[in-house]
């Protein structure tokens, strides 16, 4: 049984790294492209998004506290980079777009990135990306899972 523990906190450090190791590199491609990491964040999900965003929506699929994304919004509509406008229900929230100048912003920095991970991908093999999605998925909802039982989080 030690033996098992041993190699699973071996797999967990493994495991860790590598996720702390990925957001290195998309932070630093974020302070290559001059952004802050919600800044970055915020463009990249307006480039990839097929239907309109809110400030809530963006923050919630994306990870980002909700505070630091509405600071990172303000920020860039004060530049003229996004802009704000009412949702269409009486709670859903500023709807968030890409201005002019937002889109050429989007153009310089988070669509190369883009298209250095679909690349990435291709190299890595479609049915191999999907199975470590596929696997890493899984292994969230196990750790989500455990993270609920653990009675000292607030």
């Amino acid at each position: 049984m030690e033996e098992k523990e041993s190699q699973a906190r071996a797999l967990l450090d493994k495991t860790n790294r590598q996720f702390n190791e990925c957001n290195a590199l998309y932070h630093a491609a974020a302070q290559r492209c001059g952004l802050s990491d919600a800044a970055f964040w915020t463009l990249y999900a307006l480039v990839t998004s097929c239907e309109p965003l809110t400030q809530n929506r963006i923050a919630a699929d994306w990870g980002i506290p909700k505070q630091t994304l509405n600071s990172a919004v303000a920020a860039m509509v004060k530049k003229d980079l996004l802009a704000l406008s009412p949702g269409k229900g009486a709670h859903s929230g500023k709807i968030v777009t890409l201005t002019a100048e937002g889109c050429a912003l989007a153009e310089r920095t988070v669509v190369p990135v883009i298209a250095a991970e679909e690349k990435a991908i291709r190299a890595f093999g479609l049915a191999s990306a999907e199975e470590m999605h596929r696997l890493t998925q899984r292994h969230l909802e196990c750790l989500q899972r455990e993270f609920e039982t653990i009675s000292a989080f607030p």
